[in-house]
């Protein structure tokens, strides 16, 4: 190989290379993702991620399942049923921020169904890999160690 050539192909490895740790904007995280794992919901958990270029974000996540009330009430579930649907579910929304030159995403949570997280901000690190954005969630609303959250973006 000449040494054209060898120059040449080592900038596209470079390129290729930093492609895939360029710092993430607003911009290039925005979209729909569905999740691939969360630990605190098990196996086949569900949930969605919306991400707005502008700043707004929604997420909920679940057990991939949940009771049936027996009542066909949400307002009239019964002990064990609210408590299983508390625990096996999170939604919350509000805006979000790329930060740490694009490492981390800081959530700024307007409400959610875990009240005590109204009003807070919640910084994660945050790397992407191709259609996958991960971020580790380090104080867990159920309590329990770190964990990774996966979500995959939508076609």
């Amino acid at each position: 190989m000449n040494k054209r050539a060898a120059l040449a192909a080592m900038a596209a490895s470079l390129l290729v290379v930093s492609a895939s740790v360029c710092a993430q904007t607003m911009k290039s995280v925005a979209g729909t993702y569905s999740v691939v794992k969360v630990p605190a919901y098990g196996e086949n958990a569900r949930g969605m991620l919306t991400l707005t270029p502008d700043g707004k974000y929604s997420i909920s996540l679940a057990r991939a399942t949940l009771p049936k009330f027996a009542s066909n009430s949400r307002v009239k579930g019964t002990a064990d049923e609210n408590k299983a649907v508390v625990e096996g579910s999170i939604f919350h929304f509000g805006t979000y921020s790329i930060d740490d030159g694009g490492k981390s995403i800081t959530f700024h949570i307007k409400t959610s169904t875990f009240p005590n997280w109204d009003g807070t901000d919640q910084k994660r690190a945050l790397k992407m890999n191709g259609d996958e954005l991960t971020y580790t969630v380090t104080a867990p609303s159920a309590g329990g160690p770190p964990n990774d959250v996966v979500w995959k973006k939508m076609k």
